[in-house]
């Protein structure tokens, strides 16, 4: 009498540390445990570098990066190709100034990018007037619709065991939306964040879908000089050279880089020493 309750004992203990083994519990015997879906999604926003905004061209066919812009695209490839991951998916948006930062980062990463239409720049509703002027309630309904479709297109998880890494190179717009949607903060509130040109944002996908925000506007791999951005940024990016008529506001007075791109050059990779009399 005491074996048969000693074996049964021993069934019971090794039916449960089974269970256990398959991700279930004692109390819920056999359940099995999925393997199949284990891995993230890892998905890189890049803003596109600097450009030359006075090219009064179409975005996509004008509007393209300056030299600065081709260096801040060169050192997010050089970043990116020295990470510890395999880049899945090299996606830019049609226009000019995202289509040239792609190319460059492909270089860098052996990869040819594909073109998405709806990471185009655009602008969505925003709580500031002034933002919304020239802008039309049919345009705005577009602009969201592009941008909801990039949240189910690429905000997706894995589906499978392995993690995956996604490059987007898309706009300033169209990341700080993005940012909000995903943070769920009214996406009204867009234009109350900057981002840095060639700068990289970090979001983690889990395989049930919800949406970890790793890293904000890093702007890490490039060296001050070379940070810029839409506005005064984080301090450091210096104002707009005065336009004089004269070429001699190229340097920025202590160093740095001077934006927007002088009309004489399109070209703000400028530095100058600091004099010193």
């Amino acid at each position: 009498m005491k074996r048969w309750l000693v074996s049964l004992l021993l069934l019971t203990l090794f039916a449960a540390a089974d269970s256990c083994a398959q991700g279930g519990s004692p109390g819920a015997a056999g359940a099995p445990r999925d393997t199949t879906r284990t891995g993230w999604r890892f998905v890189y926003i890049v803003r596109h570098g600097w450009y030359d905004a006075d090219d009064p061209r179409d975005e996509r066919v004008g509007k393209g990066l300056d030299s600065l812009g081709h260096a801040q695209a060169r050192l997010i490839g050089a970043r990116l190709a020295g990470m510890p991951i395999h880049v899945d998916r090299l996606v830019s948006s049609t226009f000019t100034r995202a289509a040239q930062t792609a190319d460059d980062i492909g270089l860098a990463l052996h990869m040819t990018p594909v073109r998405d239409s709806d990471l185009c720049e655009c602008t969505p509703n925003a709580n500031r007037p002034d933002y919304m002027r020239n802008t039309t309630p049919a345009e705005v309904a577009a602009c969201e619709a592009s941008l909801e479709r990039v949240m189910a297109r690429y905000f997706v998880p894995a589906g499978g065991r392995e993690d995956k890494h996604d490059v987007l190179v898309a706009h300033g717009n169209v990341s700080r939306w993005l940012l909000c949607r995903i943070l769920k903060i009214e996406t009204t509130r867009w234009p109350d964040f900057n981002i840095g040109n060639g700068s990289i944002t970090a979001y983690a996908v889990r395989p049930d879908g919800t949406v970890l925000l790793s890293s904000w506007s890093d702007t890490g791999h490039l060296p001050p000089a070379a940070q810029t951005w839409t506005g005064r940024g984080a301090g450091w990016s210096p104002p707009p050279p005065r336009r004089s008529g004269a070429a001699s506001a190229v340097m920025a007075p202590h160093g740095g880089v001077v934006a927007p791109a002088p009309e004489a050059t399109r070209d703000t990779l400028r530095y100058s020493r600091p004099t010193h009399r």
